[in-house]
């Protein structure tokens, strides 16, 4: 069969743009697609539910709004077509509300924020954790499957839960078993498969760092914490959310366990974010009732294990 020429240069510039990061891969338009009316004096109850491929007045409404808060629609006006940047520019606006899900469709929740404010406000450093607890996270791979069996019990029993960000290739390796980790309280997140710096990849690399044999969820942390608009743009069109961190131990330096525990106790405060890493010597047991007791001394509580298998896909964490 003959392709087109123009065809092939078409989808040789798809490829390109992809590869860049400008370019959106979008759902095919639904069955439901519509031409949506309505204007910025329509009360938020009364505006019609938006979905990719919609047009109209009711769409212009909405990137305008997007366009005053910052969030990028693809062009620098409204055009009324629910399009690949509309669809990222909403998905974007979603990964910064807590209480929004990353769906990219426009209904009365979406809505009501883009319009009224209110919610919760998406922290990358404090992540889903709306208490003033600290929340203790690990990353990368234990020693070996027992040393990660043990410490997620461990942990348990002493009422803490951590949140654990492996790579796919230690899943791979037999070292970290993510439903047993769920099993036991503890939050699982996204840490890639094979540790790169994203933002020397290309936006469909990403995606796979983002998939299997990696965690497959709604919150990532990207290897160095390395982050650019590449990168957010590929967690939002997977409907995830980036999670770092407030408080950097730098146990990986080689530091002792009780180095690493008078810096965590030293330097964490109410509702941040502790980065270690699960092969260095804070990820035991008596590294983490260390923790927990030196912080209690000076009035901050750890995330709490409530005893409970977590959700694969979170939207918030419970501490």
């Amino acid at each position: 069969m003959r392709i087109h020429r123009a065809t092939r240069r078409t989808g040789f510039l798809a490829a390109i743009l992809l590869a860049l990061g400008l370019l959106v891969v979008a759902p095919a338009p639904e069955a439901a697609a519509a031409v949506q009316s309505c204007s910025s004096s329509t009360p938020v109850a009364s505006r019609p539910t938006l979905r990719y491929g919609d047009t109209g007045s009711c769409v212009k409404v909405l990137q305008n709004l997007l366009l005053a808060k910052g969030f990028s629609i693809g062009t620098s006006y409204a055009d009324g077509k629910f399009g690949p940047g509309t669809l990222l520019g909403v998905r974007r606006y979603q990964q910064s509300r807590l209480d929004l899900a990353i769906d990219g469709v426009v209904g009365p929740y979406t809505w009501n924020r883009l319009v009224n404010g209110g919610g919760t406000a998406y922290s990358v450093y404090r992540g889903p954790n709306t208490s003033s607890r600290v929340i203790l996270s690990f990353d990368d791979c234990p020693t070996s499957l027992s040393a990660f069996k043990a410490t997620v019990v461990g942990a348990r029993n002493l009422g803490i839960a951590l949140v654990l960000a492996p790579t796919g290739n230690c899943i791979s390796a037999g070292r970290f078993n993510a439903s047993y980790a769920r099993q036991y309280g503890h939050w699982v997140i996204n840490h890639s498969v094979s540790h790169p710096d994203y933002t020397t990849l290309s936006t469909s690399s990403i995606y796979y760092q983002l998939g299997s044999p990696g965690v497959v969820t709604s919150y990532g942390r990207p290897p160095y914490g390395a982050v650019n608009e590449r990168v957010r743009n590929a967690f939002a069109t997977k409907g995830m959310r980036i999670w770092l961190w407030n408080v950097d131990t730098n146990d990986w330096r080689g530091k002792t366990r009780s180095q690493v525990v008078s810096y965590v106790v030293t330097y964490a405060k109410p509702g941040n974010t502790v980065l270690m890493h699960m092969h260095w010597n804070g990820f035991n047991t008596t590294a983490l009732s260390s923790m927990k007791s030196g912080l209690a001394a000076k009035g901050i509580g750890v995330c709490r294990n409530l005893g409970a298998t977590t959700p694969t896909r979170p939207s918030k964490v419970n501490c």
